[in-house]
């Protein structure tokens, strides 16, 4: 083969690369994340497990010294352009099975200091660090923003552009800014029933 055939095939190849998926703590098989990226830093701290598809722009980034497994993603998940997950190596964000999650969404464990008196900027002020999990077979609508502390119940629905502040309990839906609960799965009737 020769150089600019090969040259040809590398760039053409919209997947991230063997050698770079070999830096994270584990790479499931049959897992990609499209081209181009935005962010892939802390990467030996990134777990991602089988049959993953994360789409094109995404960040995924550790930042300290801490845990191993600080961000992890389930098998068979399904996420779309534009994720951005920020973590604090303290910390953990967890992302389920079989969760689906749509474009543009934001999932961090980490917050500036909101102190107004320190003459450090906000920028500059400590962060803090509060654990995120997604458990299995939630749906993140599009323009979600996750923030710490949060825990979304198995099955649940975040709708498009919800801000989740709160945790949201298994199989419910919740919608708004701040997200709250409009519907809880009804297991007897077998329907979603509103939650007023």
């Amino acid at each position: 083969m020769n150089l600019s055939l090969l040259l040809y095939r590398i760039f053409r190849d919209k997947n991230i690369s063997i050698l770079k998926k070999r830096k994270f703590y584990q790479f499931g098989s049959n897992s990609n994340i499209k081209k181009p990226y935005y962010q892939l830093s802390g990467i030996d701290k990134i777990k991602i497990g089988n049959n993953v598809t994360i789409m094109k722009n995404c960040r995924l980034a550790v930042y300290g010294n801490g845990l191993n497994e600080c961000i992890t993603i389930g098998n068979d998940c399904y996420i779309g352009f534009g994720l951005s997950v920020l973590a604090d190596a303290k910390g953990k964000v967890n992302i389920g099975n079989q969760v689906l999650i749509a474009s543009n969404v934001l999932i961090t464990n980490e917050e500036h200091g909101i102190e107004p008196e320190s003459e450090i900027s906000y920028m500059d002020q400590k962060l803090s660090c509060k654990n995120v999990i997604i458990d299995d077979g939630c749906w993140i609508g599009e323009k979600v923003c996750i923030l710490p502390g949060v825990r979304i119940g198995k099955k649940s629905i975040i709708g498009a552009g919800a801000i989740v502040t709160k945790s949201i309990p298994d199989y419910s839906i919740a919608v708004g800014n701040p997200a709250r609960v409009i519907k809880y799965y009804n297991f007897d009737k077998k329907r979603w029933e509103s939650a007023r």
